[in-house]
């Protein structure tokens, strides 16, 4: 069976976008931001964005050009024994998928709630059993665009949802700056507090963030590298980042002035989405129809992500062991599925625990987090230490001083940068 490609670069750069930029750009990164000393934040940010995040990302992609193929298979072509790390990224990526789609579902059931003018409180949402049905749709919504194929089904959702997003987010952020309270919550995002970047754990938190946004380390980039042709990987990388941090960045000026405006809590951290803005939104003007599309413009951003991480299993297995695609995404979507339940049933009526805390939490901890990290690690070493140079050199465009600088970046600074921020997460986890 012929290997699918893009149909054109720009099919390419949309479907990576939509990779990219999902629920945690939108909802994440802005209380990110003001927490951790406004606009000062940006500067860790766009350090670790530019210097680190970047080059991983070239590196996922050449890795995928160079070997054609899926993650497990591609780590095996570059040694035999590196499949197992091929594996490890596969089951890490399956686990944040069960839980995100969970996230996903919530996205959606407030979407619909909004557009029928029946909003929930998260609490009665959550303390039902209807949180399953919506976890059981947006499975359905991801299952059936990856089974589509490629072009057919990732690329195709892409290009539509992606512009849609946009054209969504630049409504909400030019009606938000016109609220009352857009000057305090600008002031409150963006004012620099620059004393904060002597606190090492806003460096942590913006290189997590980069990671975290930018989908690196995932093997999504790695196995969307492989449908592509002989495009400019570092320039298409650039554009990919830039928009989403430009799509960060601009859900944050929607956000706070909303907050502010209706006079609730700006630092509401996880609580954001789910609480704190379906407040506001009941609270202003037009509220139903911009709680509505806010919450429709997360789904697009939540189901582009989703079906860029079910896809990573799904073509391991027809490249690992030759199965047809429907029949490996049938199988990836009822594992990722059942991997999801304990997630989705612990926020519902049976309050689902481990540890003393909701499954999904320590789920996201654990994997989200953690799991991603390492993830990362593995990409970064395998890619960087035992891909010769000439075959790396080959995808990024020669051996001139500038390979020269990502090669060191690859082999030296992210592996270190990832260490340091997986000891981090450790200690703040503990903490």
């Amino acid at each position: 069976m012929a290997r699918e490609h893009w149909s054109s670069t720009l099919g390419f750069i949309l479907a990576s976008i939509g990779s990219a930029v999902g629920i945690g750009n939108i909802w994440r990164f802005p209380y990110i931001v003001g927490a951790n000393g406004g606009g000062a934040f940006l500067i860790p940010f766009l350090i670790a964005v530019l210097l680190f995040g970047l080059p991983l990302m070239v590196l996922e992609l050449a890795i995928g050009r160079s070997t054609g193929t899926s993650v497990i298979s591609a780590f095996r072509s570059i040694r035999q024994r590196f499949a197992a790390a091929g594996l490890v990224i596969v089951a890490v990526i399956s686990l944040i998928l069960g839980y995100y789609l969970v996230i996903t579902s919530w996205v959606l059931a407030y979407a619909i709630f909004f557009a029928f003018n029946r909003p929930m409180e998260f609490d009665a949402f959550t303390g039902s059993y209807l949180p399953l049905v919506f976890f059981l749709l947006s499975g359905l919504a991801v299952y059936v665009t990856v089974r589509s194929g490629v072009r057919s089904g990732i690329e195709r959702a892409s290009r539509y949802l992606i512009p849609a997003l946009f054209v969504i987010l630049i409504f909400l952020v030019v009606f938000s700056l016109t609220e009352p309270g857009a000057a305090e919550g600008i002031g409150f995002y963006l004012s620099p507090d620059f004393s904060r970047l002597a606190d090492p754990g806003v460096w942590i938190a913006a290189f997590g963030q980069a990671f975290f946004s930018l989908s690196v380390g995932m093997g999504i980039l790695l196995t969307f590298g492989s449908y592509l042709g002989r495009e400019a990987l570092f320039r298409n990388a650039a554009i990919i980042a830039a928009a989403d941090m430009l799509i960060a960045v601009l859900a944050g000026l929607v956000i706070f002035p909303l907050v502010f405006t209706a006079g609730l809590d700006p630092a509401a951290g996880v609580n954001l989405a789910f609480i704190t803005l379906p407040a506001a939104f009941t609270e202003i003007q037009y509220g139903m129809v911009l709680g509505a599309l806010f919450f429709l413009m997360l789904f697009a951003a939540a189901l582009t992500s989703a079906v860029s991480m079910l896809e990573v299993p799904t073509a391991a297995l027809m490249d690992s062991y030759g199965l047809p695609r429907k029949r490996a995404t049938l199988l990836v979507f009822a594992a990722v599925m059942l991997l999801g339940l304990p997630s989705a049933l612990s926020y519902t009526a049976l309050n689902l625990e481990a540890l003393g805390m909701p499954f999904l939490d320590l789920a996201d901890y654990v994997f989200g987090t953690i799991g991603l990290i390492v993830a990362g690690l593995i990409v970064s070493i395998v890619g960087g230490w035992f891909m010769t140079r000439t075959r790396i050199c080959a995808e990024i465009g020669g051996c001139g001083w500038q390979q020269t600088v990502y090669m060191a970046l690859i082999r030296y600074g992210v592996p270190a940068v990832l260490l340091i921020t997986l000891v981090g997460s450790f200690f703040q986890g503990a903490g």
